[in-house]
């Protein structure tokens, strides 16, 4: 073993992880933080940093700009660079593009692919459909989470859908709580928050009748109603569905 470059951080090291020249670095307090290795001045240059404080649980690479980190209270995020000026400084530089309470600690986060073959009959591009970049994470308590990547215009859709099912009698919370106050604990105003997929899978398990009561109540939603069709959602909710069954 031969030490080609040396870096020093202010708290420890919890995780490590790398993609092409790019190494990401977990640590107890300061959150992640980005190096490139320039193998020709055998250097490390830290060049990006987690905008907030955070006791890493576990991160990874998605490229060289984007990493999915967990912490110790329970959340996963998405933290990518915004694409900033070479002469800016690389501290607290990462932004979050997106956040999700687990209400567990993953300690194990990796890139996945889920490939699959639609149904007959489905008109979708087959070559488009056929596989899921996504993301699984495992936790302490035995739970294994999966998310895949969605359009802004299937985000949009499901997260309608989402709110209406979160108070709807039939499929809020059992015991009365503020879904949306839960899933977004600790996370900051105005960061996207990730779908919850227990919550979304329900709406399968509805009659027709019911769903269609539940898209039409649109009276608990905050953003203006809009209409949307049981087709649609359907549609959408069983290709996800189908490919990680």
């Amino acid at each position: 073993m031969k030490k080609y470059a040396v870096s020093r951080t202010r708290f420890t090291i919890t995780c490590l992880k790398t993609y092409a020249s790019q190494i990401a670095a977990g640590d107890c307090r300061d959150g992640v933080l980005f190096y490139s290795y320039h193998e020709n001045l055998r250097k490390l240059e830290l060049v990006y940093a987690d905008p907030a404080q955070r006791l890493v649980g576990d991160v990874v690479l998605l490229d060289c700009e984007t990493a999915v980190v967990s912490d110790r209270r329970g959340s996963i995020s998405v933290l990518s660079c915004p694409g900033l000026e070479v002469s800016e400084s690389p501290e607290k530089n990462l932004a979050v593009q997106c956040s999700f309470f687990m209400g567990e600690i993953a300690m194990s986060i990796q890139k996945a692919a889920f490939k699959y073959r639609l149904p007959i009959g489905d008109e979708t591009d087959p070559v488009l459909e056929s596989a899921y970049n996504c993301v699984v994470a495992s936790t302490l308590l035995g739970s294994v989470f999966v998310m895949i990547p969605l359009t802004s215009e299937e985000h949009q859709l499901l997260q309608d859908v989402q709110e209406r099912l979160s108070l709807h009698p039939l499929t809020a919370p059992i015991l009365g709580n503020d879904h949306a106050e839960f899933r977004r604990r600790g996370i900051p105003s105005g960061v996207p928050s990730i779908l919850d997929g227990d919550m979304l899978v329900q709406f399968l398990e509805l009659t027709s009748e019911q769903q269609q009561t539940v898209l039409d109540d649109g009276s608990s939603v905050k953003a203006p109603h809009r209409s949307i069709s049981v087709f649609q959602v359907m549609r959408m909710l069983e290709r996800v569905h189908y490919a990680l069954n």
